[in-house]
Formats: C-alpha cells, sequence, structure tokens
C-alpha cells in the first residue's frame, strides 16, 4: 500500500500529483483499491473462496502491489483488431494468474461448460449470460445438427443448451483439450450478475427446467428476511448481490453458473486458450472467430440474442441499491475475474 501512495502523493500538492499522475477517473479506482486493501489486509492477507481448488491465500507482494497500481491507472485495451486486443488480453490474464498465484485444476465442471467439433478441432468454453446461446446456436449448425438452411433464431432455447455434446463425454478429452484450438467470451462482472439477476429473479425464465425463484430465491428470503411468504417472487438486487458476495466457497445456490466468477469456469489460469473475446465487442468478436475458424460458409453472420437483458453497471435502479460495503464486498469475491479480464471497478466513475 506505502508504493502506491508514494507514487502516488506529493508533499506539495497532493490533490494536483494525483490527477497528473493518474487522471480524475483512476484516482477513484485507486481509491477504491485503497478502501478494499484496508478491509481485506486486516487479517494480513486474503483468504480466496477456492481454496479447496488450488487457490493459496495470498499476501501483497510489491510486485502484486505494483501490479494492482498499474491496473488502477486506468489503462484500456484499445488496439483495433480483434486478434490484437485478445493477443493483449490473453497477456494481461497470465500476467493476473501469476501475480495472483491463481492455480485451478482442469476437472469436469470446467469441461461440462465446453463444446467440441471433431471435424474442424475446435472447442469453445461458454459461461452463462455471455451470448453462450447465440453461440450456442452456431454451434449446432457447425456441427450439422440442425440444417444449414435452419433459421438460428427459430431454434429453441431447451434444444440449444441439451442437445449439443460436451466435453466432459468426450472419449480423449484431455487430448481434444490440449490440441484443439479453443476460444472463450467474456463479460464486465458486474453486467454479468445483473443480466441474471433480471432474467432469473427479477423475471421468471419459463424455458428453464430449473426453478430460480424457488431454488435460489426462497432461500435469499429465509437468509436475510427469516420467512418464505413471497416465495422468492421479489427479491431485490441488493439482496442478490449480498448472497453473492458472502465470502468463502459457497453454497450450490451461490455458486450457480450463471453468477459463479467467470475463470472458475473456463479457466484461463489453467488452459491456454487461442482467443479470449468480450461481450462488450461480441459482434465484432464473433464474426472475426467465425472467420478465424473457416466456418462463413455455414454461418454467415453472428446471430443477435432472441431474449436480451440489456445489463448496464451504472443503471440507477440497480445500482443504487448498493451501499459502498456491498460494492467492495462484490469486487472482493469477484477480484480475479475484474484484473485478470481488465475490467472496471464498482464506483470508478
Amino acid at each position: 500500500m506505502l508504493l502506491i501512495l508514494r507514487e502516488g502523493i506529493s508533499r506539495r500538492s497532493p490533490a494536483r500529483r494525483w490527477r497528473m499522475m493518474l487522471g480524475w477517473r483512476s484516482m477513484k479506482q485507486t481509491l477504491v483499491i485503497l478502501a478494499v486493501f484496508i478491509t481485506m489486509l486486516l487479517a494480513s492477507y486474503i483468504v480466496f473462496p477456492y481454496e479447496s481448488y488450488g487457490l493459496r491465500a495470498v499476501r501483497f507482494s510489491r510486485e502484486q502491489l505494483e501490479y494492482l497500481r498499474l491496473y488502477a491507472s486506468g489503462a484500456e485495451i484499445t488496439v483495433p483488431t480483434p486478434k490484437e486486443r485478445s493477443e493483449v488480453l490473453k497477456t494481461h490474464v497470465k500476467d493476473a494468474c501469476r501475480t495472483l498465484n491463481i492455480s485451478l485444476p482442469v476437472n469436469s465442471f470446467m469441461m461440462a461448460h465446453m463444446h467440441y467439433d471433431d471435424d474442424r478441432k475446435i472447442i469453445y468454453c461458454f459461461i452463462p449470460k455471455v451470448a453462450c446461446t447465440s453461440w450456442k446456436r452456431v454451434w449446432m449448425k457447425l456441427t450439422g445438427i440442425v440444417t444449414p438452411e435452419t433459421n438460428l433464431s427459430t431454434i429453441a432455447r431447451y434444444t440449444v443448451h441439451t442437445k449439443l455434446p460436451l466435453l466432459a463425454s468426450a472419449k480423449d478429452k484431455s487430448l481434444k483439450l490440449d490440441t484443439y484450438k479453443k476460444f472463450m467470451f467474456v463479460r464486465h462482472p458486474f453486467d454479468r450478475v445483473l443480466s441474471a439477476y433480471k432474467d432469473k429473479l427479477e423475471n421468471f425464465d419459463k424455458e428453464s427446467a430449473y426453478n430460480f425463484h424457488k431454488q435460489v430465491g426462497k432461500k435469499i428470503e429465509k437468509k436475510y428476511r427469516n420467512t418464505t411468504m413471497s416465495q422468492g417472487h421479489n427479491i431485490t438486487f441488493s439482496e442478490f448481490i449480498r448472497f453473492i458476495s458472502e465470502p468463502g466457497w459457497g453454497s450450490t445456490e451461490q455458486r450457480n453458473e450463471h453468477w459463479i466468477s467467470m475463470h472458475e469456469i473456463c479457466n484461463p489460469c489453467g488452459v491456454e486458450y487461442d482467443f479470449i473475446g468480450k461481450y462488450e465487442t461480441i459482434k465484432e468478436d464473433s464474426n472475426y472467430v467465425l472467420d478465424w475458424l473457416g466456418v462463413k460458409d455455414v454461418v454467415d453472420g453472428f446471430p443477435s440474442s432472441d431474449r436480451p437483458f440489456h445489463a448496464r453497471r451504472y443503471d440507477p435502479k440497480y445500482f443504487n441499491q448498493l451501499d459502498q460495503k456491498a460494492k467492495l464486498e462484490f469486487f472482493s469475491k469477484y477480484l480475479a475475474d475484474f484484473l485478470a479480464f481488465n475490467y472496471d471497478f464498482l464506483g470508478a466513475k
């Protein structure tokens, strides 16, 4: 912490020095980091919630503090092409994994989120709420499950999520993982969980076999209100964020695939991906991947979502429900995603 303070503040004009070094936006990012550190370092270390999967308790070294200082400087990935953006992001992910000492195994949970195509020797790791339904529709056409003439938007969501082969059930899964081209997409952590809340708890997902109101909403209601009278139908966003941000490994409901940390699903610290795209540039990045894979003759363009849940991280309807404590707890829980995938902190604007 002293490293950040020494480099960010001068004796003569602290405010001016901050603005010159980092800029106003970056200054606020750094203040968020310091607030998080003060909370976390009371016990002199952070214990990440995935300890049983290999993440160690982390003491912040000078190198780690320097990495976080650079992150706080607000440098953004602004290179022009999808390939260049991906290469920069892949390097960023490697640096974050090394600095935060993230070491996760390649396990069945991860491979249960991977679709594969033996003919083209490609693997797609899907993360719920990151355009995965659109990509699965594309995959059905690539693998011949539907005819080339099929309108992708007409493929039922239940079919999309149940008919595609998963790497977890494949033969020679390790060989495929080592030799096939691999790609994944990520999204701002807050936007992703906001989309999940709007889709699964604020609304009622009639197409899902899993009753989120009953299985998740009622548990949140019981936990924080000591009642289940509303049957989980009116859970607030602040209650949801509080629930998923609790420290520790978490319950099955807290670790649901729609809001569990993205790096736990696709494990870019343990698997070397050839391309990492972002939801924020989904059309451009996805069309690049289709061209890169040489499948433009089968799919002429990436389809739009048939059920978009627009999630904007600073939407006052949701963002204003969270106090600073809730924002810091959320950031602490999703720290690895924020840092590895180079996303701004909540409240940094």
